[in-house]
């Protein structure tokens, strides 16, 4: 039994007409004690013109009224809609009348989740409801339709019911070993899995967000190895978070940070450098930050000044043309460089992770590019929260890095397989915790 809540569905008054939405166990009842004696009893479904009572000395107001029964609402409970003048008095008359009844405020985002707790719509359609509050343009509303339609949530049920497919496969040989049911080893499990990865990188590069609470700016850190990415990535978050080393290639996976500007942030990403991949655990973690460039982030391409310009022409020309509108470079170690000018690329800032050189002005700098530059838009776009995509893209990690670790044994790699589908269940809410749910829904307005 739900108690009957109450809040605009409209932008607050003054405005010539307003909405309040009213949810609950006897919400149309309630809302006919606000009517006048003559008025007769809601038919639900069926918009009915009646009188409302917004204050006891005062002439009621027309108003138009529209009841769901249990179940046929949006959220799944009995519900009333009315649309009526949009006085300040008139609204903050009624409110008054409405918690008399025993009605109270809806708490921001609880209809949607009442919505999404009654099975009406699963968490990534949910969360799609305040990215469509926030979208700016026709792309990122084309974005958010597509998920609020469940294109996301059909794609990331098609991944799971595969993923089950092979855990069940895998669980047979451990089930009915003694009838030689066999289980896979490494390069099995390869090909079990590699279907299922090629979904999951579809389906990221995909995502679309904006510069937003739920969607943190990110840029990525990207060169050859050795060009000191690590150490600019460490002097830019002011303390040693990435290994950084004179020996090329001791990244070996994306490593994330923050930077903080008063309120603002900005995610960066220190890709592993260009190489060729020694062994699969590298050639993995390659991979996977292919897949990231692929995306629609800023790029910052990180250049070692020490190097002959025209080794630094020949891999600029090297880059991909999808790369250009995105990519800004950055000219680092000029410290080691004092002797000599350097003319190649004369608007790129130049920076020296050791010295300090221009970090400053650099971090300054990411701020202002990530603040007109959100990311490329994609007509087939999804619109993805970070939370979503962050769970998407470890899902892809934990598959990757259990394929690498299948042949210790096929309990284990089940286990692996089992918390990779854990995390797909929790971007359509699943099996997503408490505290997490608390978070989303806090960002949506009141009526919503």
């Amino acid at each position: 039994m739900e108690e009957v809540i109450y809040a605009l569905a409209s932008p607050a008054p003054p405005a010539s007409l307003v909405l309040l939405r009213l949810d609950g166990t006897g919400a149309a009842n309630l809302a006919e004690n606000l009517f006048t004696a003559e008025t007769t009893s809601l038919v639900p479904r069926s918009p009915s013109l009646v009188d409302l009572i917004w204050d006891t000395e005062a002439p009621p107001v027309p108003c138009l009224a529209i009841s769901w029964k249990k179940g046929a609402s949006w959220t799944g409970n009995e519900g009333v809609e009315l649309l009526l003048p949009g006085a300040v008095a008139l609204v903050d008359g009624i409110f008054v009348r409405l918690e008399k009844e025993g009605a109270r405020l809806a708490q921001p985002g609880e209809f949607t989740r009442r919505a999404f707790m009654s099975g009406r719509i699963d968490l990534s359609r949910a969360e799609s409801v305040a990215a469509l509050i926030a979208a700016e343009d026709r792309a990122s509303l084309a974005a958010v339709r597509r998920v609020l339609e469940g294109e996301l949530a059909q794609g990331i049920g098609s991944v799971a019911d595969s993923l089950l497919d092979v855990i069940a496969v895998i669980e047979a040989g451990l089930d009915f070993s003694e009838q030689e049911v066999e289980s896979p080893g490494s390069e099995g499990a390869r090909t079990l899995l590699e279907p299922i990865l090629v979904d999951l990188d579809h389906l990221l590069a995909r995502r679309q967000w904006t510069v937003s609470p739920e969607g943190v700016p990110r840029i990525l850190l990207w060169g050859r190895a050795n060009a000191g990415k690590s150490s600019l990535f460490n002097a830019l978050l002011g303390k040693e978070q990435a290994i950084s080393s004179p020996e090329a290639g001791t990244t070996t996976d994306a490593v994330r940070g923050i930077l903080h500007e008063q309120e603002r942030q900005i995610e960066i990403l220190d890709l592993p450098g260009q190489r060729t991949a020694q062994g699969e655990v590298e050639l993995l973690a390659l991979e996977r930050a292919a897949t990231l460039l692929k995306g629609d982030d800023p790029i910052l391409w990180v250049i070692d000044a020490s190097r002959a310009e025209e080794q630094i022409e020949k891999e600029g020309a090297t880059i991909p043309s999808q790369f250009q509108s995105r990519l800004r470079p950055v000219l680092t170690q000029i410290d080691r460089i004092s002797a000599r000018s350097l003319e190649i690329y004369p608007e790129a800032p130049r920076v020296s992770s050791i010295t300090g050189e221009g970090i400053d002005q650099l971090f300054r700098e990411l701020f202002r590019w990530t603040s007109v530059n959100a990311g490329q838009q994609r007509s087939d776009a999804i619109r993805f929260t970070r939370r979503q995509w962050r769970l998407v893209d470890d899902c892809r990690g934990r598959l990757g890095q259990a394929i690498e670790d299948a042949d210790r044994g096929p309990e284990l790699l089940v286990a692996d397989l089992r918390a990779a589908l854990a995390l797909l269940e929790e971007v359509t809410g699943e099996s997503t915790p408490e505290d997490v749910l608390d978070r989303i829904f806090s960002r949506f307005c009141l009526g919503k």
